[in-house]
């Protein structure tokens, strides 16, 4: 009121009550308040007015959870004992912009220990596109790292510069499926635009000049291709994209071209990977970006299955269409299979089961045993 000026503070939620924090807990005494906490219905605001701009305390508290929607949620029991303070260590590094530079004020009561005595931590997806690792150890959950997955993709300000995103409306970052080997800390997310992208832990800040990249067209159609002696030929499927060298791909799907002879969008993924150098703060950095394509004017499917091997240096991954392998260390495709090859006839190899019981035959009123020439 005293001001020059007058400056308003919008809240996420309804206000339910508010309280100004005074150096001095007397009300007889001059009052200078440094601080306002604002009780909202769903989280607790302090807002620092010692500072230009009004801005609000780091909560230490994990109030927000769902400070994005959670789409998928992993729980890992029985850690390593080193895991949990090297993901703090990352975390507590990460610069966060807009908050005050002062610690919380407000102090008091006593910190309970769980029950348990092994390590424990919950990674949960959300919404747009981030990871954050929990310690749920104690009585309450702890935030210990966040990750932004969606830092590796070019953003776009409207969707008519995503022509690429038909299968998801919104949040085309969103994480669907989480796989983590706390061992080697090696972790592996897939994502609702049909991508895939693997982390390794490093403490050690990098710049990757070229981010890379994977694409693979997990859609196969069976075709008969006629051999120059006028045979059939056995079935041809359609290859597994990347840069690692291909088989003839059926001609109704030309793997050189981005699209095909009628204009429907083809090998193009439904987002785009940055060109440009991307610096990598300490933590996990990406590894590897593999993203399935459109094929025959059509998006690629979401990926419903996901697992990480670290000891082999191999990350797996399906949908509905089929199942891909990739070597994430030598960047290609090891094994490309199409949901007909797994479950169709077409094994030149395949022979009818029989019982591997000797055959009798009776002779006269007497049952003669017969002998197996190949046994």
């Amino acid at each position: 009121m005293h001001g020059k000026s007058t400056a308003v503070l919008e809240m996420d939620y309804s206000i339910v009550d508010f309280l100004t924090l005074c150096e001095t807990p007397y009300p007889n005494d001059f009052q200078e308040p440094y601080a306002v906490v604002v009780l909202l219905e769903k989280d607790l605001v302090l807002i620092d007015l010692a500072q230009n701009g009004y801005p609000i305390f780091e909560n230490p508290y994990p109030l927000s959870i769902h400070e994005s929607p959670v789409t998928c949620c992993e729980y890992f029991a029985d850690c390593p004992v080193d895991l949990i303070p090297a993901l703090y260590s990352v975390g507590a590094r990460q610069k966060r912009q807009g908050y005050s530079k002062k610690e919380w004020p407000i102090n008091g009561g006593n910190w309970g220990l769980g029950a348990q005595s092994y390590p424990e931590i919950i990674i949960t997806g959300h919404a747009d596109g981030s990871l954050k690792f929990w310690d749920a150890s104690a009585i309450t959950l702890q935030v210990l790292y966040k990750l932004k997955t969606s830092k590796v993709f070019e953003k776009s300000r409207n969707k008519d510069e995503r022509p690429n995103t038909d299968i998801v409306d919104e949040d085309p970052y969103a994480i669907q499926i989480i796989s983590w080997c706390p061992e080697s800390r090696m972790l592996c997310i897939a994502g609702v635009s049909a991508h895939v992208i693997i982390y390794r832990f490093s403490k050690q800040e990098v710049v990757t000049e070229v981010i890379p990249m994977l694409e693979v067209r997990l859609l196969y159609e069976i075709n008969d291709v006629e051999t120059p002696e006028g045979e059939q030929a056995p079935p041809l499927p359609t290859p597994g994209g990347g840069s690692n060298p291909q088989p003839i791909p059926p001609q109704s799907h030309p793997s050189t071209s981005s699209s095909s002879s009628d204009g429907l969008r083809d090998n193009v993924p439904c987002l785009k990977v940055k060109n440009s150098p991307l610096k990598q703060s300490p933590g996990y950095q990406t590894e590897l970006v593999i993203q399935l394509v459109w094929v025959g004017g059509e998006p690629p499917q979401q990926i419903t299955s996901l697992a990480v091997n670290s000891s082999y240096g191999l990350v797996v991954f399906g949908n509905c269409n089929g199942i891909a392998m990739v070597d994430y260390l030598q960047k290609a495709v090891l094994l490309n299979l199409g949901t007909i090859e797994l479950y169709g006839s077409n094994d030149p190899y395949r022979r009818e089961p029989r019982s591997p019981r000797k055959s009798r035959q009776p002779s006269g009123g007497k049952k003669k045993r017969k002998e197996n020439p190949e046994l």
